[in-house]
């Protein structure tokens, strides 16, 4: 074959695979929008009204695995890409950016795995969080199992009195039902073993999707006193476990990546009118 017809035809292999890569990419896209609608108003109960709540945790975990997808992928259509230039300037140009590329996506997926697996952070962003409210008989407190876009969750509540007094958990259904009758509060509370405070007390919070929980306190044994209460949040496990992890492979296989692609950058520099 011709030198010339050589150098068209890889060209327009190469324009072929571009246009491959653009059609895969929307479609992908398109993946991640059903998918997104699926996981946050089918599976993830998402509800805009009377209380906002969109479940994103869900969402982000199938959001960073269809990344990482395209990241592989997008390692293969490159490495066609080198294989059908036309030239060693192009060939090294293409490894070089792709190297850059992968040096900022480690970087960037680097520092997403340590904020979601290095403890001292975890806690400063929960000590951050942490809400701490009077409570008295006329003032309960009222939280929601989960924030708006359930990156954190409630998960315990610090509670401490000057006098002995009693603290009712009770679920939102609950109170609005019985909230002028103290009796049937404290027959439904959520926290059987644990509801007297005697300087201070902790209470686990149960796990729920998107429940209302009130804070009701008992003042009988010291008429007139009051408490404090910190609810204490977390970080969605879906982000502490399977967001890091995803987003640690993602570093991996840039890594690999690079490691691959230097020596064909180096191969190429030689000839190469881009330095």
């Amino acid at each position: 074959m011709p030198f010339s017809s050589k150098v068209l035809e890889d060209s327009i292999r190469l324009t072929k695979i571009r246009r491959i890569k653009l059609a895969l990419y929307v479609v992908q896209a398109i993946m991640l929008i059903a998918l997104g609608f699926v996981m946050i108003f089918i599976f993830g109960n998402a509800q805009l009204t009377p209380v906002l709540y969109l479940p994103l945790d869900s969402f982000a975990s199938v959001m960073v695995l269809l990344l990482l997808v395209v990241c592989v992928e997008s390692f293969f259509f490159r490495i066609i890409e080198i294989r059908f230039a036309r030239s060693s300037s192009s060939k090294h140009l293409m490894a070089k950016n792709s190297i850059k590329s992968a040096v900022m996506i480690v970087i960037v997926a680097a520092t997403v795995t340590v904020m979601l697996m290095a403890p001292p952070i975890l806690s400063a962003i929960q000590d951050g969080s942490s809400r701490t409210s009077a409570l008295t008989v006329s003032d309960p407190v009222e939280f929601w199992s989960r924030d708006p876009l359930a990156l954190q969750r409630m998960v315990e509540v610090q509670a401490t009195a000057v006098h002995i007094v009693e603290i009712y958990l009770v679920e939102g259904a609950v109170y609005d039902a019985y909230k002028e009758d103290i009796s049937q509060l404290s027959l439904l509370r959520l926290n059987r073993n644990n509801d007297r405070i005697e300087g201070s007390v902790t209470i686990d919070i149960p796990k729920a999707d998107h429940q209302r929980y009130v804070l009701v306190l008992n003042d009988q044994d010291n008429p007139g006193s009051a408490a404090t209460v910190t609810i204490v949040r977390d970080t969605s496990d879906i982000f502490t476990g399977v967001i890091s992890l995803l987003a640690l492979a993602m570093v991996v296989a840039n890594i690999a990546w690079i490691a691959y692609l230097v020596p064909i950058e180096r191969k190429y520099s030689h000839g190469s009118i881009y330095k």
